[in-house]
């Protein structure tokens, strides 16, 4: 039995508009049950059933569900070799050069779209091996998905034997456990170096620092675009475009690196596999002939990376005028991935102005992004005492406390973010959230719950 031609349109249009997914004719016998279905509950027809879903907040359990049926969660560790032989070969020994060489013993990386969380680790086990002295570095390792059950199982970080298929003898070794012989657990110094959140490429607000999405380094967005409408590509494009710090890579899957879709990146040819790179442009101050420019060239020719990989040193920023609104242009020098120069507005707008709550939110998040900790727990901590009900506030002061270890305090602040935004309709725009929704606040929040429930030392099922 199959749903009527218009039903489905609809179905597909309200797909469309939440997740950016485009159903296929792969998709039509999980659109007809999930449709029949639904006109076999409570509802007197499919129609009735999509009516009732439009009504749906975000954070509703339905989408989530939805999420999990029409999404393909199918992958395995390092998958695509060639992507992994180029950022580990060239790309990240490259960035890394350029650090030392700054002085700035930094790197951000994304997963978006990590599904059950074998891309996310298989980067991690990357850098682990190119850096021994990761202890010493601020290192972010984000992982994002729609899909919470995907992340609960990402955060276990346990897997059978046929996500691993791909994994040399060694490296299985050093990095698993074995666990009765139909499962491997992954090393947890592993597991703790990244990061799982939920977020929807389609709707959720990025780049921004509520959802520890700017200045990233390096992006895998890999097997995601096929399954998004042709718009939604080009909006998630530009989106994950700015997201990237100057001179930051972003790497796709071979079907997905059209050159049209990803532009202004550059596609560049490493190792057989194409990655696009967001070239910083070459200041002035920053010539060829300079202490920086030798410094970082000295640095590559070491360690034998191709010197065209190697991203210029940071320029600094050119002279500007007093902003208008010195907070905004803080946001938009910290989405920007200028986070010193933000810091230091928003410290100046602090000191002005001791009770300027949005002020502390967002310097809590720049010290979040910057791996202070401390620094970030006393703005928040002062923007809580100064308006207790923020919602921004407490689910930021909760991502915190998560990286820090501190689970105990993130479940209560996402506790908080759940009573305060209980009643808010989802599409208010929560204060201080950087355009963020109450919606998807929720869904945030629930999903981080469900995430802390895992026991991070390992679950032995699968």
């Amino acid at each position: 039995m199959k749903a009527s031609a218009s039903t489905r349109a609809r179905f597909e249009a309200v797909i469309a508009a939440q997740f950016g997914l485009e159903m296929t004719a792969a998709c039509a016998g999980e659109v007809d049950r999930i449709l029949l279905g639904g006109a076999r509950g409570p509802f007197s027809d499919a129609d009735a059933y999509l009516d009732w879903l439009e009504g749906r907040s975000d954070d509703d359990p339905e989408w989530t569900a939805l999420a999990a049926r029409l999404t393909v969660g199918e992958t395995y560790f390092f998958r695509d070799q060639m992507a992994f032989d180029a950022l580990e070969k060239h790309v990240v020994p490259a960035i890394l050069a350029a650090r030392r060489a700054q002085g700035a013993l930094r790197l951000r990386l994304w997963s978006a779209g990590c599904a059950t969380g074998e891309e996310a680790y298989s980067l991690a086990i990357v850098l682990d091996r190119a850096l021994p002295d990761r202890r010493d570095w601020a290192v972010t390792m984000l992982a994002t998905d729609i899909n919470a059950e995907a992340l609960a199982h990402a955060a276990r970080g346990v897997y059978r034997p046929w996500a691993l298929r791909a994994i040399a003898p060694d490296v299985r070794r050093r990095y698993f456990e074995a666990r009765g012989g139909e499962a491997f657990e992954l090393d947890p110094e592993i597991r703790r170096m990244v990061s799982f959140a939920p977020l929807n490429l389609r709707r959720d607000a990025f780049p921004n620092l509520l959802t520890n999405t700017v200045a990233m380094d390096v992006i895998l967005c890999r097997n995601v675009f096929i399954y998004l409408t042709p718009e939604t590509q080009r909006e998630t494009a530009a989106r994950l475009g700015r997201a990237l710090a100057p001179g930051g890579w972003l790497v796709t899957s071979p079907v997905e690196a059209s050159v049209d879709v990803w532009a202004p990146l550059s596609p560049v040819n490493v190792s057989d596999a194409i990655l696009f790179h967001a070239r910083p442009p070459a200041p002035p101050s920053l010539a060829r002939g300079t202490d920086a420019w030798t410094a970082s060239a000295m640095a590559v020719q070491e360690s034998g990376v191709p010197p065209a990989l190697v991203a210029a040193p940071e320029a600094p920023s050119q002279a500007e005028g007093p902003p208008a609104d010195p907070l905004d242009e803080a946001r938009r020098r910290a989405d920007a991935g200028r986070l010193a120069e933000a810091r230091a507005l928003c410290e100046a707008v602090v000191a002005r102005a001791p009770f300027d709550v949005e002020a502390r939110v967002l310097l809590g998040a720049i010290c979040q992004e910057q791996e202070d900790v401390r620094g970030a727990r006393e703005a928040l901590r002062v923007a809580l005492y100064l308006a207790p009900d923020l919602a921004a506030a407490h689910l930021l002061l909760g991502t915190v406390q998560s990286h820090a270890g501190d689970v105990a305090g993130a479940r209560q602040s996402m506790a908080v973010v759940l009573r305060l935004l209980h009643d808010a309709a989802p599409g208010d725009i929560v204060p201080a959230g950087g355009g963020v929704t109450a919606g998807r606040l929720l869904a945030t929040a629930r999903t981080y719950l469900s995430v802390l429930g895992q026991d991070r030392r390992g679950a032995h099922g699968v």
